[in-house]
Formats: C-alpha cells, sequence, structure tokens
C-alpha cells in the first residue's frame, strides 16, 4: 500500500498522507508529525519545580502541551476536541492518564470540569 503526501502544514509540522486498501476498497487518510522537539521540552518544564511553581503563583500554570498529532488522534478515535470547551473534562482525563504524562509540563496533577 503507497501512501502519497497530501499537506504539510509548515507551522504545526502535521504531514497528512493518503493511501488506498485495495482488499476492503477504502481510501485512507492518515497523520504524523515529527513531536519529538515539543515533547523534549514538554519534559524538560515538567523537571523544573520552579517553572510550575512560578505559573500557579502567577495565575498561569502552563499544565500541557499537546502535539497537533495527538490531537488529530483524539479527535479522530477519541471524539476529544481540545478546541471545544465541553470537552474539557475528557481532556483533564485524558492528560492525567499516565498514557499521556509525556504531554504534561508539569508533575503536579490537576482536573478541569
Amino acid at each position: 500500500m503507497d501512501k502519497k503526501l497530501l499537506s504539510h502544514d509548515p507551522v504545526t509540522g502535521l504531514l497528512t498522507w493518503h493511501s488506498y486498501d485495495a482488499q476492503t476498497d477504502e481510501p485512507i487518510i492518515s497523520y504524523t508529525a515529527d513531536s519529538t522537539p515539543l515533547l523534549e521540552r514538554n519534559k524538560a518544564m515538567a523537571n523544573d519545580a520552579e517553572y510550575s511553581s512560578k505559573g500557579i503563583k502567577d495565575e498561569f500554570w502552563h499544565y500541557a502541551t499537546i502535539p497537533v498529532a495527538v490531537q488529530m488522534d483524539w479527535l479522530i478515535n477519541k471524539g476529544v476536541d481540545i478546541y471545544n470547551k465541553d470537552h474539557s473534562a475528557k481532556i483533564s482525563q485524558l492528560l492525567n492518564d499516565p498514557e499521556y504524562r509525556y504531554l504534561k509540563t508539569t508533575h503536579k496533577h490537576h482536573e478541569m470540569k
């Protein structure tokens, strides 16, 4: 199954691909992005206790940074839109799940309602 690049977003780094599954006669759209630099930055911030404490003190706590590839995955596979305020509780649940720990910029816990 050959993949063809449909688009590249230079701001987010998101690549959109098209492929075709001949067995099911279905087109497949998939997304990829190199999130390594962003995730390394998240890790560094999470390990800097002063960064988190200062944010809380200044009333602007940087809790997580979610790469666009994860945003797309959540939207497509979990029905969670990070830009929809009605999805705040589900976003909070996902961010506090150990599977998504790497998205957080702190080791502290917060619940959004």
